[in-house]
């Protein structure tokens, strides 16, 4: 029954947050409420659904089935290297802000969104992802999953609906940049300028990376090395 709990409203977080950003759906909601009534229930629905995933979860973590276990070196050094890349997307998103974010922003391309135009969406992506490689029962398997879908589709998702609403300035912005990490890098359509990265923020990323791994155990539970 637990287990369920955990699968089910990890699905419902998923679906709802995907769900409601759809186009039609979201802006029916939108014309009928108005825009900021919409994100209160836009953000209420996810807090009533993810609220309860994280907290049965968090009480009831490696529940279910062992859907996979990979190696123990690999897999911990390969876990984070995603995290510690997770973590320099999020603060330096917090240099250049993304228009393909809620808050407003320049369509320039620059920085960060060389790398990605969704540093936040793949930053939570790449916290999901590192967390499955460490955890293949089914019950974290369900939560951080919806987490990899989330941040990825919900990216798309986003795209397609500033695409409609913002114009060829976006589009152009897109045509330039990519949502999974050095997409538009290894494809030639930009390049990494180190210098235009926040490098402040880098050394913070670092030094909360550094210090997330030394007390994980204490703040989560679980050894990592």
């Amino acid at each position: 029954m637990i287990l369920t709990l955990i699968v089910v409203f990890s699905l419902l977080f998923m679906l709802t947050h995907i769900g409601l950003s759809h186009g039609t759906i979201r802006q029916g909601l939108v014309d009928k409420l108005g825009q900021w009534p919409f994100r209160g229930l836009y953000s209420l629905v996810s807090f009533g659904t993810l609220g309860p995933a994280a907290v049965i979860w968090w009480q009831n973590r490696h529940l279910g089935p062992v859907l996979w276990e990979l190696p123990f070196w690999p897999e911990r050094i390969l876990a984070a290297a995603l995290m510690l890349f997770a973590l320099l997307l999020f603060f330096q998103s917090l240099a250049t802000p993304s228009p393909a974010s809620m808050a407003p922003a320049k369509d320039q391309v620059r920085g960060v969104l060389r790398i990605t135009r969704h540093p936040m969406n793949m930053a939570l992506a790449l916290w999901g992802l590192a967390h499955l490689l460490a955890n293949g029962t089914l019950g974290d398997v369900a939560f951080f999953g919806s987490f990899v879908i989330v941040g990825v589709l919900g990216a798309y998702h986003m795209d397609a609906r500033l695409k409609r609403t913002k114009g060829e300035a976006f589009v152009e912005f897109c045509k330039k940049t990519s949502v999974l990490p050095f997409g538009a890098i290894i494809t030639g359509r930009n390049r990494l300028v180190l210098g235009e990265m926040a490098f402040p923020l880098a050394l913070i990323a670092v030094v909360v990376f550094a210090v997330l791994t030394a007390f994980h155990s204490r703040f989560f539970g679980g050894e990592l090395f």
